[in-house]
């Protein structure tokens, strides 16, 4: 049996397969990312401090990424870049990407306290998904920039046309492909553990005054298993530009975060809509006591 790439032959290559499959199982035990990666080595670079996808590009090759950021990095201007290894095997809806954004509370950072909001929605992109081209109508799906651009028109008729859905609608088309325990069983614990160890890691830097609290959105990406990767984190997320989807998330968004913060001061166990405890650091001698903590901590 040969194997043929590019002009190469290699003799008895049945021979072969077992053993790169060990080779290739020894790399997932230990590259957490393997089950993403694909074979383009594509990274996404994004400006520090900037917001709804501005200046973001992606890029292939090393040479090219150094010399973009030391063009825009200047004595008189220096610019800070974050640079993330591009999820080239997401999970796709209908052959187009979609990333989820997912709000949350943080209602103390001493105790940190972390509330996880169960509504949340999808955001597609107006192009079908291919990795031969890095232009950002297809990779990027942020609102800002997608609602600018037109539908493909060859894309799925199931597709919605304003590019948002409810979890709701996620969960309807899980359940279509088979995959209905996916949102539950993976896709929300995942979320809920990344929330809680970002804001676990960065606890010792944030400014903290008594009687505050912190809104944020989170972006989150899945892979084809369904595993959720934190793609990043957005401090006082837009609410201002609803859609049909938005607009009543929004809304039920507003009303529950004022319960969290204000009615649960006189009343603990009133009412808090969406929101779900999910984190509330306490001392040892009240986990003991707690018999709803794992670990004195994840409720």
């Amino acid at each position: 049996m040969y194997c043929y790439s590019d002009g190469a032959d290699i003799e008895n290559s049945a021979v072969y397969v077992d053993e790169c499959s060990q080779v290739l199982h020894k790399i997932q035990m230990i590259a957490p990312q393997f089950l993403i990666d694909g074979e383009r080595n594509i990274w996404i670079l994004k400006p520090g401090f900037s917001s709804r996808g501005r200046g973001i590009t992606c890029m292939n090759r090393l040479e090219e990424i150094v010399k973009f950021v030391e063009m825009e990095n200047n004595p008189t201007n220096p610019a800070h870049w974050i640079i993330q290894k591009y999820i080239e095997r997401p999970l796709l809806i209908y052959g187009t990407k979609v990333d989820m954004r997912q709000f949350f509370l943080v209602s103390d950072w001493n105790p940190l306290t972390i509330w996880f909001y169960k509504q949340n929605y999808l955001r597609f992109s107006t192009q079908p998904f291919t990795l031969e081209s890095l232009d950002n109508s297809i990779h990027l799906c942020n609102r800002s920039i997608q609602k600018y651009l037109k539908n493909c028109p060859t894309r799925h008729p199931d597709l919605p046309e304003n590019n948002i859905w409810s979890n709701t609608s996620l969960q309807e088309y899980l359940c279509m492909i088979g995959a209905e325990h996916a949102w539950e069983d993976v896709m929300v614990p995942g979320m809920k553990k990344a929330l809680i160890h970002t804001m676990r890691a960065s606890q010792n830097n944030i400014k903290y005054r008594k009687n505050s609290f912190d809104f944020y959105g989170a972006d989150f990406m899945f892979d084809e298993d369904f595993h959720p990767w934190l793609i990043e984190i957005n401090f006082r997320p837009d609410t201002t530009s609803p859609t049909a989807v938005t607009g009543g998330i929004f809304r039920d968004l507003l009303e529950d975060t004022l319960r969290v913060i204000i009615d649960r001061k006189n009343s603990p166990d009133c009412d808090t809509g969406e929101f779900e405890l999910i984190f509330k650091k306490v001392n040892l001698n009240q986990a003991k006591k707690c018999s709803d903590v794992d670990n004195g901590n994840m409720l």
